[in-house]
């Protein structure tokens, strides 16, 4: 509702209440899309890596949980739980392992 308040405004106005009101227009919105976006990113950081390292075909990429942790962090994002048992993240073919604190992905 409030969103839709400040949409009718002055372009001037209304980018002015969008700044002042920032915190309440993303307030509860879904974290899941944007921890999928850093994880796949750091998927394919750690698949580069592995590539020029070992060369060939990949089956396998191992992700550290505690760096995908401490990127959410740095977004206000601290309990990952949620995420780990979401569809999107099980979608993509991700698998939390709570023991060795990883995430797999398998290709």
């Amino acid at each position: 509702m409030l969103e839709s308040f400040i949409d009718t405004q002055k372009f001037s106005v209304m980018k002015n209440m969008k700044h002042t009101f920032s915190k309440y227009l993303s307030y509860k919105k879904d974290n899941n899309e944007l921890l999928l976006f850093i994880l796949k990113q750091l998927a394919k950081d750690q698949m580069v890596y592995s590539r020029s390292r070992h060369g060939g075909d990949i089956q396998t990429v191992e992700i550290s949980a505690e760096e995908l942790e401490d990127k959410a962090r740095q977004i206000n994002i601290h309990n990952l739980q949620p995420f780990y048992e979401s569809e999107i993240f099980l979608a993509n073919r991700f698998v939390h392992d709570k023991k060795n604190k990883t995430i797999l992905l398998t290709m």
